[in-house]
């Protein structure tokens, strides 16, 4: 004899799953186009590509972040995480020497790491990707932000006010959740971009030199 009600939690399960997933979808799609509206006139020859592939990263964003389980709480209709934020940035926490340490280590294309931006007063951490590293001189390419020294020194004009740190627990927290501050306070967090949510949906937060595999579409 078939349980009535275990197929009727069974159902329930399902049906709040794809609530949340339709929730991250619309305020992904509401963010993105939001963001390619603002694009210059030099960015928009290349609108229509950037169109056509938004429903591919948007469907698995949203599938990747339903997947992850780490410590954070997940904010459905914002697609967002949050956690309770810091008084001050964990950054300024980080010294080079074990900076250098985890990198001379676990440095490789894939990996995925978090920078620290510090423009005038206004500070926060973001997420990017190593897709190069150089041995040689002690050096790694992000994907977004260009060079590194491994003890985290930015390497070129373009990024002379970012610093590359080491991945842990509070800071990969405060880079999820879009923490910042301003003149050493707290500011509202702000909405990741689509990239960063595909990165940070791939952290393995039992080890971050690990990360996830993406997941197909």
């Amino acid at each position: 004899m078939i349980d009535a009600s275990a197929n009727q939690a069974h159902f329930w399960q399902v049906s709040r799953e794809n609530q949340t997933y339709t929730e991250l979808c619309n305020a992904l799609y509401e963010r993105e186009l939001l963001r390619l509206s603002q694009l210059s006139s030099e960015q928009l020859l290349r609108l229509p590509n950037r169109l056509a592939s938004l429903p591919f990263y948007i469907r698995r964003a949203a599938s990747n972040i339903l997947q992850q389980r780490n410590i954070l709480e997940l904010d459905s209709q914002n697609a967002s995480w949050y956690h309770k934020q810091a008084a001050n940035c964990p950054a300024r926490k980080q010294q080079a020497a074990p900076i250098d340490a985890f990198y001379r280590k676990n440095a490789k294309p894939g990996l995925i790491v978090p920078l620290y931006i510090n423009q005038l007063t206004h500070e926060q951490i973001v997420l990017d990707s190593v897709d190069e590293v150089d041995s040689d001189n002690q050096r790694l390419h992000c994907n977004e932000h260009g060079w590194f020294s491994l003890s985290g020194t930015p390497l070129e004009l373009v990024n002379a006010d970012k610093f590359l740190l080491k991945p842990v627990k509070s800071i990969m927290t405060a880079a999820c959740c879009g923490h910042q501050w301003l003149n050493g306070e707290k500011k509202t967090p702000r909405l990741l971009s689509l990239r960063e949510l595909l990165l940070a949906s791939r952290l393995n937060w039992q080890n971050f030199a690990k990360p996830l595999p993406a997941l197909l579409d």
